[in-house]
């Protein structure tokens, strides 16, 4: 398949890709020989992802989990060059998750070469922060690490073998990189008193259609996503910085610490302060 690939990071256990397809031409790749274990976050574009017996409809809001020694093969669904980051683990890593995760459908079953499941907010925002401490150089190694290690964490302990709901291919044509711009203005602004408008005016469609359109591609609405991002940043503030809890509140994008710590509460079952302790 024509793509650009670059390497944006590479550590001890994992190399960071970045993924940018050149195809125009919609048509099938010659079969591809997969040899490391990879998690793909679909960043825009559309493809198939035909892998022994299934093909997966892949475009955002979509991570491809591959195992090492199966091939597979990409066809094009439309004219939109595709992108993706792609995560690609050493060997003995990847005997390290299968130990730790022998009894899982997906590791232990031959038969399973790959797996397609839903992102979350918090895998979303994730991917997001590891990209920008990468190409902004604005974190040392051990936080890219850890980093690396809750996408792993997030993704196979959530795994999810339910049937996802089909999308018409005019419908992604249409709306495809409406979803994309959306969720990009979210992650980057998601600081600032943002209203559906602002968002909905960033991706060129009606406010009336924009709430609509967004959850049918990403399963639920803008504010539960914006909410969970927050969430996650203020999570992980708590975690690794002493920054005080008034503080990590408003950074995150709360307009009190009052509803800050009640929704902080009901997410995790704990105040922030509870649990910046917890992890102490």
């Amino acid at each position: 398949m024509e793509a650009d690939i670059s390497t944006l990071y590479k550590s001890d256990f994992y190399q960071v890709l970045n993924f940018k397809c050149r195809c125009l031409d919609c048509k099938t790749s010659k079969p591809e020989y997969v040899e490391s274990f990879s998690i793909s976050f679909v960043r825009k574009g559309n493809f198939i992802f035909n892998v022994f017996r299934n093909s997966f409809d892949s475009h955002t809001g979509r991570i491809l989990l591959t195992k090492p020694g199966y091939e597979h093969t990409v066809t094009h669904v439309h004219d939109i060059p595709d992108e993706c980051t792609i995560i690609e683990f050493t060997g003995a890593f990847y005997h390290e998750l299968y130990s730790r995760y022998k009894g899982d459908q997906f590791l232990s079953n031959e038969d399973i070469h790959s797996l397609q499941i839903n992102t979350t907010p918090e895998t979303e925002y994730l991917h997001h922060l590891l990209l920008s401490h990468i190409f902004f150089q604005q974190t040392d190694r051990l936080q890219i690490d850890l980093l690396i290690l809750e996408i792993v964490e997030q993704t196979l302990d959530f795994l999810s073998y339910t049937e996802q709901n089909p999308l018409s291919d005019r419908f992604k044509r249409n709306h495809l990189t409406t979803v994309e711009q959306a969720k990009q203005y979210m992650m980057t602004n998601f600081s600032e008193d943002i209203s559906l408008m602002d968002i909905a005016s960033n991706c060129f469609v009606s406010t009336f259609h924009f709430s609509r359109i967004f959850k049918t591609f990403v399963g639920v609405s803008p504010h539960a996503f914006l909410l969970s991002v927050r969430l996650k940043n203020a999570e992980i503030m708590l975690k690794a910085s002493s920054r005080p809890v008034t503080e990590i509140a408003f950074v995150s994008g709360f307009n009190s610490l009052a509803h800050f710590s009640a929704t902080f509460n009901e997410r995790f079952g704990y105040s922030p302060v509870k649990y910046r302790e917890k992890f102490q």
